[in-house]
């Protein structure tokens, strides 16, 4: 299947489970070795890179079960997602305090602070991440998506195992997220109002290839999807309502 996502767009992935959604994030994130085909970041062939080297690239990634550092505080994760960017650090400068690592710490503590307070989580700063909600861990994975600065952010199942009040805040910090970094976002999500709301584009999925893709509106009134969820039975897709995906 072939994906091309933009600068600035936020694109939805959609299918019933086992439709390849998550494979396709592991896919573009070095999580998984693809059979065929290309990778390429900004133009770049990053096929043969690690998961690792994407993500210093420039690939971040979250998963459904918002893996965070059990044993570190909310500000310590945060601060540990923005190290790709501190260039000018050495065990050396660390070791005896040279004026550099001064400015390098200075420099993530001021944009750790930043975040931390412009997401709501400065209350939660000096908390274990293991102690967090499950919707407060979320909003911790973005804090380290933005401190990471990433051009592309892989986001699988944000909203899962999240409350509804907290799955409608993701909408506006989703797009707060790709305002600020101006990244080019892939949703994998099962929460239609959530895609509907936030996505400038979706792509429905069945066995690994695309079957529609279009504005959310066109994608989830679109037949193949509408018989992917509901089958063939043309008494079950009257009764969902036209154009209407079940959650």
């Amino acid at each position: 299947m072939d994906l091309d996502v933009r600068p600035g767009e936020i694109v939805g992935l959609i299918g019933q489970n086992g439709a390849g959604k998550s494979t396709l994030l592991d896919c573009l994130g070095g999580f998984q070795p693809i059979d065929g085909g290309s990778v390429e970041l900004r133009g770049r062939d990053v096929t043969a890179w690690s998961s690792w080297e994407r993500a210093l690239a420039g690939i971040g990634r979250s998963f459904q079960d918002a893996r965070l550092f059990p044993a570190l505080t909310v500000a310590e994760t945060v601060s540990i997602a923005r190290e790709r960017h501190v260039a000018n650090r050495s065990m050396f400068a660390d070791a005896f305090r040279q004026p550099r690592s001064w400015s390098a710490e200075a420099e993530t503590a001021e944009v750790v602070e930043r975040l931390l307070d412009e997401l709501g989580l400065d209350r939660y700063r000096d908390e274990y991440t293991t102690v967090l909600s499950t919707g407060t861990r979320r909003v911790v994975e973005m804090a380290c998506l933005l401190a990471s600065e990433a051009s592309v952010l892989l986001l699988d199942e944000p909203s899962a195992g999240v409350a509804q009040r907290e799955s409608e805040a993701l909408v506006p910090l989703l797009r707060r997220v790709r305002d600020q970094t101006g990244a080019a976002v892939v949703i994998v999500e099962h929460d239609m109002p959530l895609l509907r709301s936030v996505c400038d584009r979706l792509v429905a999925m069945a066995s690994g290839t695309v079957i529609a893709q279009g504005t959310p509106d066109e994608v989830l009134s679109h037949p193949a999807v509408i018989a992917s969820y509901l089958g063939d039975d043309q008494v079950a897709v009257e009764r969902s309502g036209a154009g209407l995906v079940p959650i």
